[in-house]
């Protein structure tokens, strides 16, 4: 943790640096400048161990700078699922909601800096401040699209699915018609697609493996790349690769 006076002066540094944080992108200059002021700032090398499991956390920490992983272990089996909390992002405030995150760790994926909000700073901002409870809610709502969307990968992917064929039913998942999105031409759009790691984690393969059966579809022209998405012109035959044995 910073010194006292480092921390202070870190604070009046940095309230530009909480314009990062994508929740807090319509708040004024003013507004972010006492957010900061409010706040512990913490720095972390990549590698350290933010939080641990059963720590008991209650604050919300704010990505100023770097990256962060965080693992949960989930279902009966202890499988742990990690996800990935860069820049501009946030983590710790799924309590608020009454959802247990006590089994909760967060490493430092990279050098970063961190802002750490109280709870009852939070829970106030979010009580005075329309647009950040409006941009955590269109945040969530954009998770729960990605976990649908999962979920129909999964019932898309044939018992036995081969990683590859996991990677096609996910990018069927997450397409949707240029119809859809107020364009008249066929196929199915991936406005913006995600990282490859993040796929990889998603569907418990590797980076290579997502990376080469993208790139096999763009090779066999069912699908090209419109960055920083992907187009797949001929969904059939993607749902005839998800598919085959």
């Amino acid at each position: 943790m910073f010194s006292n006076d480092h921390q202070n002066q870190s604070a009046q540094d940095m309230s530009g640096g909480l314009r990062e944080i994508r929740i807090f992108a319509d708040l004024s200059p003013q507004e972010l400048a006492l957010l900061a002021s409010e706040c512990c700032w913490r720095k972390f090398a990549r590698g350290d161990i933010i939080l641990s499991a059963g720590s008991g956390n209650d604050d919300v920490w704010l990505v100023v700078r770097g990256s962060v992983r965080l693992a949960r272990t989930t279902g009966p089996d202890g499988r742990i699922a990690y996800s990935d909390i860069e820049t501009g992002g946030q983590f710790g405030e799924m309590s608020l909601f009454g959802v247990d995150d006590a089994e909760l760790t967060a490493i430092a994926h990279d050098d970063c800096i961190l802002a750490v909000m109280a709870e009852s700073l939070f829970v106030g901002l979010l009580g005075r401040e329309e647009s950040v409870s409006r941009a955590l809610l269109c945040q969530y709502a954009t998770l729960l699209r990605q976990r649908d969307a999962a979920s129909v990968a999964a019932s898309i992917a044939v018992p036995g699915a081969t990683p590859t064929q996991r990677v096609y039913g996910e990018l069927l998942a997450l397409g949707e018609t240029r119809m859809a999105i107020g364009n008249t031409e066929g196929g199915l759009l991936i406005a913006k697609m995600p990282r490859h790691r993040e796929l990889a984690d998603r569907l418990s393969t590797t980076e290579a493996v997502v990376a080469g059966a993208i790139a096999e579809l763009v090779r066999l022209g069912i699908a090209k790349r419109e960055y920083p998405g992907l187009f797949i012109a001929d969904e059939k035959a993607l749902e005839s690769l998800c598919k085959s044995a």
